[in-house]
């Protein structure tokens, strides 16, 4: 993990190419070097300020989006984790520093079963054990504007949901909808 001033820095750096890039634009344009790999999680107890690029970063990444109730852990698809950083980092180009809270990453299918989940949710792990979906909230920017944020991605889906949560996945096919 690395200290608050350098990751400020680092995003403030990230930032200023943000408000005009997607992910995927980012990674055409710039290299996969420069798309920004920084996220502030928090995860019950556990936050960090991570750089997942790095191999303790992405460990602790990996331990947060795992599925907490059946205590298995997956792999994000890297997709979603440059989404999440890039959302992050555009943010912080208009001066918001935000945490991602995460509500759910990894589900297998009996934790899926038992959220209510989409049989064919991104959540589910594949057979090396990806994943590509994830929800989270923002202490301070409301869901509403997030969801929004991730839509201009152009990354996959983004749920809006009731309770004040979103939910991203990177399936490649851009959609939206809005939930209970």
């Amino acid at each position: 993990m690395i200290g608050r001033r350098a990751f400020c820095k680092a995003f403030a750096a990230a930032a200023a190419l943000a408000p005009t890039l997607t992910p995927a634009r980012a990674s055409e344009e710039l290299g996969a070097a420069e798309v920004p790999t920084l996220l502030w999680v928090r995860r019950g107890t556990d936050e960090a300020q991570l750089d997942y690029s790095t191999e303790e970063g992405y460990r602790a990444i990996v331990w947060m989006l795992r599925d907490v109730r059946a205590g298995i852990v997956g792999t994000p698809d890297w997709r979603l984790l440059q989404q999440w950083s890039w959302m992050q980092a555009w943010l912080a180009g208009y001066g918001h520093h935000v945490r991602f809270d995460i509500h759910s990453g990894l589900r297998t299918k009996s934790t899926n079963t038992y959220y209510e989940g989409a049989l064919a949710s991104y959540h589910l792990p594949d057979e090396r054990m990806v994943f590509r979906a994830g929800d989270f909230s923002t202490p301070s920017i409301p869901s509403e504007y997030m969801g929004r944020l991730a839509y201009l991605s152009r990354q996959g889906g983004v749920g809006f949901y009731a309770r004040d949560f979103i939910h991203t996945d990177v399936r490649g096919r851009v959609v939206a909808w809005r939930s209970r």
